[in-house]
């Protein structure tokens, strides 16, 4: 009785067919159109669930809900207890609206690249035969992207999937969008090359399109081994795009062609020699030692020697170093930040906490702040309906700074060795100074990154990235943006730069840096991007 039972359940299926695909910015709604199907023997009556999520791959992982950074996949939402009567063989459709209340727009991919995936449940009094078939998903690229944003997104998605550390991966991103760009700029020729002259009789006639996909797809699949299977498809589908012609085969020779001559360069960076190091840990006040609550040693201490892709050196972005600790201005330091950024601060605004879990990044399942810039880019590029060509210079510009940043503040952090606040504020009766006084067990909104204090990595980065950004887009550029470290959240910013800032107070905020380091690391920021743009690509 029991396998008869069994064999007249009902098997529930979902299939996404249709999608008007949303936007990052939570002004751009999207529709999806999906379709459950009972493909089992027996009648469904009743209610049902339809989940949707936004993921980097096709895989369901462990969701990334608002207030729990766990796993890689966001719960956009759910339309619940649809009544529904199907017959065996018979299915019905839905239409999901991002403009109503039940979902969002997704915040933990990138636009250019990422899944939807609709997950259909059945009220738990109806048994299914088959449980392990509830889910279906599609490959998104939202409307008006092009090949140059399509392979930044699966650039991000990569950099998640293999959790590199922050600075290697702005390494990476540079490297591809320099292929990316000199690839383009071959045919295009609006512009002075980075690294690969090419002959304009070589490149006329090429395909714009297939030299970018060729040039990304062979940049990644050297700096990305494992996710080549991932980087197949993207491939595939860039080509899907372009004509079968003359033009297509020359782009795929040409991007290719190019890749492999900016890797052969790059490999003579130091990248390999110095991404390990063993920097030895200070005892004295002031001098930096690993930091709770896991104590784990410092990281990358020389990647400061990796030779730039722009700055002719990191000599002029390494600070001028940080106050005494004697001085009053050590005290108002710590002081600060003691107030600001304790994980239960009382001073600390609600808006305050909001913003520093907005920037923190500190979790190794992201892309990292490097990649919500990046992401923002995409985002903006899309909406002011770029050409190819000037999204190609706009991302190689953008990580071209960030890629330096990661290098000049590594050279500045291991150069200076100052201890983090968490261990200043614990240790503060032992560094001479009068107005500061010690608290054992103090401990930062945000998880302090294993590496010294000064400067400051987000601030740097920002200040670099505003300027590349308002390069392109402008000084009063208004715009709304969710981070995937508060999915569903959103801020907005009048410019470029009120944004930079912001990222850049985050880490005070967070208690992980003092302000002097974010203000002084910003600004040295802003002039590195200004290096870059006036210098680069021109």
């Amino acid at each position: 009785m029991t396998s008869n039972n069994i064999a007249l359940s009902p098997d529930l299926t979902i299939q996404i067919e249709n999608i008007n695909s949303p936007g990052l910015f939570p002004q751009e709604q999207g529709l999806v159109r999906v379709v459950v199907t009972n493909e089992g023997e027996g009648q469904f009556a009743g209610p049902l669930d339809i989940n949707l999520y936004a993921s980097i791959d096709s895989d369901l992982d462990s969701p990334l809900n608002e207030g729990n950074l766990v796993g890689e996949d966001e719960l956009l939402g759910s339309v619940d207890s649809v009544l529904v009567n199907l017959s065996p063989g018979e299915s019905q459709e839905f239409t999901i609206d991002f403009a109503g209340s039940e979902v969002r727009n997704p915040s933990v991919v990138a636009p250019g690249s990422y899944y939807l995936i609709a997950g259909v449940e059945a009220a738990n009094y109806v048994a299914e035969s088959n449980t392990e078939n509830n889910l279906g998903s599609t490959h998104v690229s939202v409307n008006n992207s092009d090949v140059v944003i399509d392979w930044n997104a699966t650039a991000l998605n990569a950099v998640q999937n293999t959790r590199k550390f922050a600075p290697i991966a702005a390494r990476d991103l540079a490297i591809v969008h320099a292929a990316i760009y000199d690839a383009v700029n071959a045919i295009d020729r609006s512009y002075d090359p980075y690294l690969v002259s090419v002959e304009e009789s070589v490149a006329e006639g090429a395909s714009l399109e297939a030299a970018a996909a060729a040039a990304a797809y062979t940049a990644l699949v050297d700096l990305f081994p494992t996710q080549t299977a991932e980087f197949d498809l993207q491939f595939k589908r860039s080509l899907a795009e372009i004509p079968d012609d003359a033009a297509k085969l020359k782009g795929i020779e040409l991007g290719t062609y190019v890749a492999e001559e900016i890797l052969e360069i790059r490999s003579t960076d130091g990248a390999d020699i110095y991404s390990g190091g063993f920097y030895e840990p200070g005892t004295e006040a002031g001098e930096w030692r690993p930091t709770p609550p896991n104590y784990l040693p410092a990281e990358f201490s020389e990647w400061g020697k990796v030779t730039p892709f722009v700055i002719p050196s990191v000599d002029d972005y390494l600070g001028e170093g940080f106050p005494e600790l004697t001085s009053e201005q050590y005290a108002a330091e710590i002081n600060e930040t003691k107030a600001l950024g304790s994980v239960d601060s009382t001073l600390r605004t609600d808006d305050q906490t909001e913003i520093a879990k907005f920037w923190s990044f500190d979790r190794i399942d992201s892309f990292g702040v490097t990649g919500f810039w990046n992401q923002i880019a995409e985002e903006i590029a899309i909406q002011q309906d770029n050409t190819l060509v000037e999204n190609a210079r706009l991302f190689a510009l953008l990580n071209f700074g960030q890629a330096d940043s990661g290098i000049a503040v590594l050279a500045s952090k291991y150069n200076f060795g100052l201890w983090r606040p968490v261990t200043a504020i614990r240790e503060a009766d032992n560094d001479g100074n009068p107005d500061t006084v010690g608290d054992p067990e103090w401990m930062p909104l945000l998880t302090t990154p294993p590496n010294p204090e000064y400067l400051a990595g987000h601030s740097i980065g920002a200040g670099a990235a505003v300027e590349v950004l308002t390069d392109f887009f402008g000084e009063d550029f208004n715009f709304t943006i969710t981070s995937p470290e508060t999915p569903g959240i959103s801020r907005s910013y009048g410019s470029f730069y009120e944004a930079g800032v912001e990222d850049s107070l985050s880490r005070i905020y967070g208690g992980v840096h003092y302000p002097t380091s974010a203000n002084e690391s910003f600004t040295l920021g802003l002039n590195l991007g200004n290096y870059v743009v006036n210098n680069a690509l021109v």
